[in-house]
């Protein structure tokens, strides 16, 4: 993701992104300050699509997380009072991971932290996880792109929105010749996702 990308929430720039912080940047700051304070983490989601697939807008960051909320909130209050925290815990509906959000004043913009729980797949693509460029030269940690489909199919299944079979066509085209396709389809057919994903897949056009 480039910072045209990330202020280019939903397509459209508002004045107030425009005279608030930049979300590339901010994003930046707070994984410096989540390996300053040594929280264990891994950017997910719509964001590490753009590190797998074609750049495109969104308007927030993932991370899963395996940390105290204390520390959490601990790093972005550290931050400055552009990052607000939420004090009310939530749940994601797909895996049951408990959810905490950070908001980035006047932007639009926000930070999504998923706990780590009893999930398999999660303790097993976050041992999985990546050093990836973010597109300035500095690094984060990252799913795997095979993690990330793997994800991806499971909210693409159980939700139904678009933006998530449109991310899983884009890594899949973008990373054809590169994965690991039977690790996938393991997770996949432990998920129920197995069909969808088959589906997806054949749609991909191949390598020349």
């Amino acid at each position: 993701m480039t910072p045209a990308d990330a202020n280019d929430v939903d397509g459209a720039s508002s004045a107030s992104q425009d005279d608030g912080p930049d979300p590339f940047d901010a994003t930046l700051r707070l994984v410096a300050a989540l390996e300053a304070a040594s929280v264990d983490y891994m950017v997910v989601g719509s964001f590490s699509s753009n590190l797998y697939g074609v750049d495109r807008s969104t308007a927030d960051a993932d991370f899963l997380v395996s940390a105290k909320v204390a520390d959490l909130t601990a790093a972005a209050r550290s931050l400055g009072p552009e990052f607000v925290p939420d004090p009310q815990i939530g749940f994601e509906s797909v895996t049951g991971l408990r959810r905490i959000r950070v908001g980035l004043k006047d932007s639009g913009f926000e930070f999504e932290f998923f706990l780590m729980g009893d999930d398999p797949h999660d303790a097993e693509r976050f041992a999985r996880r990546v050093r990836k460029d973010l597109g300035d030269g500095r690094e984060a940690w990252a799913a795997t792109a095979e993690d990330l489909i793997i994800a991806k199919l499971r909210w693409a299944k159980d939700t139904r929105r678009a933006k998530d079979r449109e991310d899983l066509e884009t890594v899949l085209f973008a990373q054809r010749g590169r994965l690991d396709l039977p690790y996938i389809e393991r997770w996949a057919a432990e998920h129920g996702t197995l069909d969808l994903y088959r589906e997806i897949a054949a749609s991909i056009p191949p390598l020349d």
